[in-house]
């Protein structure tokens, strides 16, 4: 049997959220733009946790399947920027 992963085009995508209505769509905005700017360097990991944290998303779960990628050679940091 042979596990197939179907990744985006914009890897960055993995680290992005989408609203389920319109209530939500401002923290959508604060958190991708957080991402973003993680990924850029422009933001520390400390202060992008504090953001997931603050719209109830657990950090380092929310992570954890993008970095076992990255750990695993299937995505290269070169491919974020």
């Amino acid at each position: 049997m042979t596990n197939v992963i179907s990744l985006p085009e914009d890897y960055r995508d993995l680290l992005m959220v989408s609203a389920g209505d319109s209530r939500g769509f401002n923290g959508m905005i604060t958190i991708n733009q957080a991402s973003a700017n993680w990924l850029a360097g422009k933001l520390d990991t400390g202060t992008y946790f504090d953001t997931l944290d603050h719209f109830g998303i657990d950090p380092l779960g929310f992570i954890r399947p993008v970095e076992e990628l990255a750990f695993g050679g299937i995505i290269t940091e070169e491919l974020w920027l």
